[in-house]
């Protein structure tokens, strides 16, 4: 008895001493935590989040579609802009280039063979044979009587 419980306090108290010395070491490290933990912390936790049932009561500085006008005259100007500028026009023969690039996919399919049977028995039964592992195969026969 006296041969096991010396050891068995020496670690226990070995391993208190650890653990008051991790809690110390994990206190200042959130004292020392940057300034977005906290709001990190509390997004995490679903604190500060309004309840559905809360309906926010809107100034009118605020209102939905105060700033509509406004907006509407910057899409005009990004219009202008857009239209402005030499790469937004169309290319001159857009219909005659996309014309000769379904010539040019077209004539790149009709050069592959017609018939579905491209591959000949023996290649099949080579591929058919790499993918026969009988240890992963054999569990999925079906042993029917």
């Amino acid at each position: 008895m006296k041969n096991t419980a010396i050891p068995l306090t020496s670690v226990s108290i070995l391993l208190l001493a650890g653990c008051a010395g991790s809690f110390a070491q994990v206190r200042e490290a959130v004292n020392q935590a940057p300034d977005w933990y906290g709001e990190r912390r509390a997004e995490i936790r679903g604190e500060g989040y309004p309840e559905l049932y809360e309906i926010p009561e809107l100034d009118a500085d605020n209102r939905p579609g105060k700033t509509l006008a406004a907006s509407a005259g910057r899409v005009g100007d990004l219009q202008a802009q857009f239209d402005e500028n030499e790469r937004a026009d169309p290319p001159a023969d857009a219909a005659g280039e996309m014309s000769a690039l379904l010539t040019r996919v077209e004539a790149d399919f009709a050069e592959l063979p017609a018939d579905a049977e491209f591959l000949t028995q023996e290649e099949i039964a080579a591929i058919d044979a790499a993918f026969k592992v009988p240890r992963v195969t054999e569990g999925l026969k079906v042993k029917r009587k």
